[in-house]
């Protein structure tokens, strides 16, 4: 007689200890905006750039270039050094779909100099961190007057060049020539000069006022101090460290596995990488990223949490060119809004989540034929 007073005694002595779920808990956000927006709010610099790269993209909210830029300035302003970057690529008319309006050559110069001064790398940073009052100098005639003749080149370099093509002479991006590994300096002074004051790329060229002889200065600073290391330290630490057994990319791979992932994924998890859903992984987030190949591969054939499984729709050799695929994203992510725009295309897939099927429905899945 004793023992049911005892059970009920603890039972509901276990039930008090359950969390309370407010009315915040139950209404749980289903889209991705809606699960990041509270806390890009709440001032976390990673989760504001994340809103500016959804911004940017048009993914999962309507494509917004003045939220982005403002979400990319929340986040720099806080030390986020994607932002920065973004920032260089938003003011520097890098990026052809950014409106002519936020053209500024000194904002971009700045963004990209303060990323640079930011990196992990100590030597850069603090060569960067040296020069830092130069590369927010109010305007060039100020700085030459206040810069000794033999330090006018590494003066212009540091404070106009290095954002871009790297304070030890190796570029942050791609596009831009890297003078550590002697890239465009096999051209003549007079020909450099002609393209830094004709602006002949898109990347900002904040040299309009600097003078011809000041610029030939830099020049010379530039071929003697950073294109003039041995070749065994011309390739950047990154080569180096990857050596001769750097595993090769298989590019068509990722072609045909870009193809797939447009026509069936990118409904959900989005076209450049963020899910519609919370249901789904973002993969520019490196979502489901520390999975390998095989348990990627895995939740494709079988499905997983509100996925179905795409077993009978895509064959094997498929699956691995969309895993391969996949893995870009990430690093696209952290490269930033250079990355050319996907559209969506004509037909693509976007299935209903299993927790919003009705009792018994299942997905009409479409046939593997569709896939070549």
């Amino acid at each position: 007689m004793l023992l049911l007073p005892w059970l009920i005694f603890h039972a509901l002595d276990a039930i008090a200890q359950l969390p309370v779920f407010d009315e915040f808990d139950v209404n749980l956000p289903e889209s991705t905006y809606e699960r990041f927006a509270p806390l890009a709010e709440a001032g976390d610099p990673e989760v504001q750039h994340f809103l500016g790269y959804m911004y940017f993209y048009g993914e999962g909210v309507e494509l917004d270039y003045d939220k982005a830029h403002y979400w990319f300035h929340e986040a720099a302003e806080d030390g986020e050094l994607k932002s920065m970057r973004n920032l260089g690529l938003f003011h520097a008319n890098g990026v052809h779909r950014v409106p002519v309006n936020y053209y500024d050559p000194r904002e971009a110069n700045l963004w990209f100099s303060l990323a640079a001064a930011g990196s992990g790398d100590s030597r850069v940073s603090s060569l960067a961190a040296a020069h830092y009052d130069n590369f927010l100098a109010p305007g060039v005639d100020e700085l030459l007057e206040a810069t000794p003749r033999n330090s006018v080149g590494e003066t212009v370099y540091f404070a106009y060049c290095a954002g871009c093509h790297g304070f030890d002479g190796k570029s942050s991006y791609s596009r831009v020539p890297s003078f550590a590994l002697g890239e465009s300096l096999e051209k003549a002074d007079s020909l450099l000069v002609t393209n830094i004051t004709r602006a002949l790329n898109p990347w900002p060229h904040p040299v309009a006022d600097i003078p011809r002889d000041a610029l030939l200065a830099t020049l010379a600073f530039v071929r003697d101090q950073l294109g003039a290391q041995p070749p065994q330290a011309r390739l950047s630490d990154e080569l180096m460290m990857r050596g001769s057994s750097a595993p090769k990319v298989d590019r068509a791979k990722i072609r045909q596995g870009e193809k797939i992932y447009l026509q069936f994924c990118g409904g959900c998890h989005g076209f450049n990488g963020i899910s519609a859903y919370v249901y789904s992984p973002s993969f520019a987030l490196g979502e489901r990223m520390h999975k390998s190949d095989e348990e990627l591969a895995a939740s494709i054939r079988n499905g997983r949490g509100e996925m179905p499984s795409w077993e009978f729709t895509l064959k094997p050799p498929q699956i691995e060119a969309l895993v391969s695929f996949i893995r870009t994203f990430e690093q696209a992510y952290q490269r930033g809004i250079g990355n050319s725009l996907r559209s969506d295309p004509e037909q693509f897939f976007r299935f209903t989540p299993k927790s919003l099927l009705g009792p018994g429905q299942m997905h009409d899945l479409p046939s593997g034929k569709q896939v070549q």
